[in-house]
């Protein structure tokens, strides 16, 4: 722990079922290995098999969360880690540079104005909104990208950020255990900004997440640090 930060990277693989073995395509293994080997820093990858173990007793995981896809059981149990613990954040992607000193630069962690360190988004088109909200796309160079992110434990802008997660989740509960993600992975990530379709799994590709974290990082733009080193660009999907 530095400053009650954990040095620790969490990342999150729910892409299948409860009863099968965690396993992820050649591909994204290699991926992976080089996010693990590269970054230097200690990693936890929370499964189906283990992320029970992460749930603290006096602050329970939405009851929707059983019937979510294995993208959006991704998204929202990263938020839950940043809030209830803290630490690093990483999707997985290929790596070549460390964050060893990531929790030591600039004495961030000792500053009560920063909440967060990250990777400053590079285009419109990455930020992430809910309907009628594409205006904030033009403000994307204050805003950092979720998919690798430092984040101090119990900051406002993540305790928001899970409050309208859950309110989301809320309201999509009786509809989710309607049409529960039968597919391991997401729904409708080719149109991602388009209502769900009637009787099927109701939440769009951002609902759980993108369309909430970007309006509220931009509300709590001023608690910003920016410069983590970004991941690479290599696809393998």
């Amino acid at each position: 722990f530095i400053e009650n930060v954990p040095k620790v990277v969490f990342i999150c693989w729910f892409g299948v079922h409860e009863n099968e073995i965690p396993l992820m395509s050649d591909p994204r293994f290699n991926a992976f290995k080089s996010l693990v080997e590269n970054i230097k820093v200690p990693v936890i990858l929370i499964t189906s098999k283990n992320y029970k173990y992460f749930i603290k007793q006096t602050h329970p995981i939405h009851p929707s969360f059983q019937y979510l896809s294995g993208n959006h059981k991704a998204d929202y149990f990263r938020v839950y880690l940043l809030l209830h613990y803290g630490g690093g954040y990483h999707d997985i992607k290929h790596r070549n540079e460390c964050w060893n000193e990531c929790w030591n630069q600039d004495n961030w962690l000792t500053n009560n104005d920063i909440w967060m360190f990250g990777r400053r988004e590079k285009y419109e088109g990455a930020i992430g909104y809910p309907p009628g909200m594409k205006h904030i796309q033009k403000e994307y160079q204050k805003l950092i990208t979720m998919c690798w992110i430092i984040c101090k434990p119990n900051s406002l802008f993540l305790k928001d950020l899970v409050k309208q997660i859950d309110e989301t989740l809320d309201y999509h509960l009786d509809n989710l255990k309607k049409y529960p993600a039968i597919l391991p992975g997401g729904y409708y990530a080719d149109k991602p900004f388009d209502l769900a379709p009637n009787k099927s799994y109701p939440l769009r590709w951002l609902e759980v997440a993108g369309e909430h974290f970007h309006p509220l990082m931009l509300k709590y733009s001023q608690h910003i640090k920016f410069g983590l080193p970004d991941a690479l660009s290599k696809r393998y999907k």
